[in-house]
């Protein structure tokens, strides 16, 4: 977008963005729509903790919360990756500093990060069942490096599909914004936080293959809801698809959304 100041790119000149900025623009366009209430807000990954800062910051909008797969902040594993990913963006020379022309200049940084990301979507029993151990049919003779494995092959496709589809500073910025977020600056502990909330009913759900948002940190979320007073319906699904799961895995994902939808 352009800077007012000088109709240039904004680039690294745009504001810091947090999870509460994308939380209070969610709410300033379900009030210009005319809506005071919503039945729930869902979400789940970022979603999750957008739905609950956005429960937080406007309680009388959120009476209901359905989260998946998230967090009330980030554990130190989850900033340790993304922070990785971030680094392998602004390596890439066609990064230039954040000047570059087009988001394919920076192709090679944003589809090595987005290699790093899927291989941690998934769990490694998934990879397993899908691919082992078993070899691509043909390989490149000319780089004695290229990829010889078909989960190789795998991520080499999310990689290309990846390149210059998605914005390298909008990744950055909204990667940082997660390892920001926490709901214990509201009040000192993530129970505090919720008791500012008003959720009358939640649907906490996790999946017990997520490496990237474990279960525990679902539990977490689920406990201190309950402390609130919300009635709160905690899921643990067994999918083998790790974190990608509340994705892919809608057979197990939308009869538990369904039922808690029904009782409200």
């Amino acid at each position: 977008s352009p800077h007012p100041d000088d109709g240039l790119p904004y680039r690294l000149r745009f504001p810091s963005i947090s999870i509460e900025d994308v939380a209070d623009g969610a709410a300033a366009v379900v009030r210009d729509l005319g809506i005071d209430r919503l039945l729930a807000v869902v979400g789940p990954s970022m979603g999750g903790m957008t739905a609950q800062a956005m429960a937080l910051r406007h309680p009388r909008m959120v009476p209901n919360l359905i989260v998946m797969s998230c967090a009330a902040r980030s554990s130190s594993f989850a900033i340790a990756l993304r922070s990785l990913q971030r680094q392998i963006v602004r390596a890439d020379p066609g990064f230039n500093g954040g000047n570059y022309t087009h988001a394919m200049d920076v192709a090679s940084g944003m589809g090595l990060a987005r290699k790093l990301g899927v291989a941690t979507y998934r769990s490694p029993q998934e990879w397993r069942e899908r691919f082992g151990r078993e070899r691509l049919k043909e390989t490149h003779a000319s780089d004695p490096f290229a990829s010889e494995f078909q989960i190789e092959s795998y991520l080499d496709s999310h990689a290309r599909r990846w390149a210059g589809g998605f914005d390298p500073l909008s990744y950055l910025y909204l990667s940082r914004a997660m390892d920001w977020f926490d709901l214990s600056d509201y009040g000192g502990t993530v129970e505090a936080a919720c008791r500012q909330m008003a959720v009358e009913h939640a649907l906490v759900i996790g999946v017990a293959t997520d490496i990237l948002f474990p279960v525990e940190q679902q539990e977490e979320i689920a406990e201190c809801l309950r402390a609130a007073g919300a009635d709160v319906d905690y899921q643990a699904l067994p999918s083998i698809q790790g974190h990608d799961a509340f994705l892919v895995d809608i057979p197990r994902f939308a009869p538990v959304v369904s039922r808690f939808l029904d009782r409200l």
